[in-house]
């Protein structure tokens, strides 16, 4: 039954996605002081698609831009992470996620910042152009691990992000996400639509530390939370 609800939901999600969503994607890039108007209710419509409801715990603090991290258990993170968020955000991305046209074009008007990992060049170019977008003024959001969780547990994390907090000084916020994993996981093709909840933790400070160090607190904070 789970298979075959699974199905009409992909359908559903399809033809929102492209009948809809080319329609929202040219409004916002032709009129880009509005893009933010359409990306978070564009994300809302997504997630209730997938016959999800997200649940937030916490808020962004005003006043400073932040490097927002958040874990990896499904492709869903993309739809539920920009619910949580408030202000201008960017967001550091897998260079395979530019190859569509269009979308590739509303990725940069976003500020997007495109990086292939395979390529330690392209990766330390990658993070010099987040540092130039966190200091204009947007939040930078990443996602440590680099890839979906396969287990449900936490991945290693990379280091770039907490390079970037480092270098720019600024405070990273964590954005735990759960349920995702028991909605979505990577190696599962069908979907149990249920409640996603997600978490925004306490500012972490990058002040006087180094990478290693600001990467453990970090990932023991997540940990912490996702084993509570």
């Amino acid at each position: 039954m789970i298979r075959i609800q699974s199905i009409f939901i992909y359908l559903r999600a399809l033809l929102t996605f492209f009948i809809i969503g080319p329609i929202l994607l040219l409004i916002s890039i032709i009129y880009t002081k509005f893009i933010y108007l359409i990306v978070i209710p564009w994300c809302k419509v997504m997630i209730w698609v997938f016959g999800c409801k997200v649940n937030i715990k916490g808020e962004i603090p005003d006043g400073e831009s932040f490097v927002i991290m958040a874990n990896h258990q499904s492709f869903l993170d993309v739809f539920a992470v920009p619910i949580a968020l408030k202000g201008k955000f960017s967001a550091v991305a897998a260079a395979k996620n530019f190859t569509i046209p269009i979308y590739r074009t509303f990725l940069k008007k976003l500020k997007v910042v495109s990086i292939d990992r395979s390529n330690l060049e392209n990766s330390i170019k990658g993070i010099q152009q987040a540092e130039k977008v966190l200091k204009s003024g947007y939040h930078i959001v990443i996602l440590p691990e680099g890839t979906r969780t396969l287990t449900g547990e936490l991945n290693s994390f990379k280091k770039g992000g907490f390079h970037l907090a480092i270098n720019t000084k600024a405070r990273i916020i964590p954005v735990i996400t759960r349920g995702l994993f028991n909605i979505k996981p990577k190696n599962r093709w069908y979907i149990k639509p249920g409640e996603i909840n997600i978490t925004i933790g306490k500012p972490i400070s990058s002040d006087k530390k180094n990478v290693d160090e600001l990467l453990k607190e970090t990932y023991q904070i997540f940990n912490n939370y996702l084993k509570s």
